[in-house]
């Protein structure tokens, strides 16, 4: 009996001794007879981190953390000189609108097709404005140019437009106004002037106009 105590109580010393093979972790933290040997031992995640400490796993570790602790040298691209960020140029905002870029100076300096339509505009000559739709030429509007811009934008004065459309109903009489009782007395009524077949050409009389560019088709010259 004696020598069965004595082995119990090595085999218990030993599952408590840390260095040992036999060791219990589980059995050392719910012992009484386990102390630590030094009060300010650190302290681990888990088990499996101990051990690697225990075994000097952790030493390439400490190395790196070390290591990473000092500051490493900043390293800049090296660029060639046609690969040099280019420095941007600062417009500065005049404070004149005159002195900018606008559509009445546009209109001013334009050469070639626009030149010739700011001769129209300025001797207040009259033009045939070709119009078009998606499958080809919608009508023509004969007024004068007031302005315009690079993108053919036409601002027209004294419109007399004609245009041509497929209807899909009982056409008035000839000469008869087209439109609802709700339309304003002021606003301009369209007129049927000839039927052929199942299209009808309509004209009206507009005072201004402002046509986009991408209707515009071709600009003639009225003698």
């Amino acid at each position: 009996m004696a020598d069965e105590d004595e082995s119990s109580s090595s085999t218990s010393e030993e599952s408590l001794d840390v260095n040992s093979d036999r060791f219990n972790p589980m059995k050392a933290l719910y012992s009484k007879k386990m102390q630590l040997s030094r009060t300010k031992a650190p302290i681990y995640d888990n088990i499996a981190k101990f051990e690697s400490v225990l075994h000097g796993l952790s030493a390439k570790t400490k190395v790196r953390s070390q290591t990473s602790d000092v500051k490493q040298p900043e390293c800049s691209r090296r660029f060639l000189p046609h690969q040099e960020p280019v420095a941007a140029k600062r417009t500065v905002r005049r404070e004149n609108w005159q002195d900018g870029k606008n559509v009445i100076n546009n209109m001013q300096k334009a050469f070639g097709p626009l030149g010739t339509l700011s001769k129209y505009m300025e001797n207040r000559t009259r033009v045939k404005v070709y119009t078009r739709n998606a499958r080809g030429i919608r009508g023509h509007v004969e007024a004068y140019v007031a302005a315009f811009d690079k993108h053919w934008n036409l601002a027209l004065e004294d419109c007399f437009e004609v245009w041509t459309r497929k209807f899909k109903r009982k056409a008035p009489a000839l000469g008869a106004p087209i439109g609802t009782d709700a339309m304003e007395d002021t606003a301009p009524k369209a007129v049927v002037k000839k039927i052929e077949g199942k299209r009808e050409t309509l004209e009206r009389h507009v005072p201004q106009m402002l046509l986009r560019g991408e209707q515009v088709a071709i600009i003639v010259k009225i003698n």
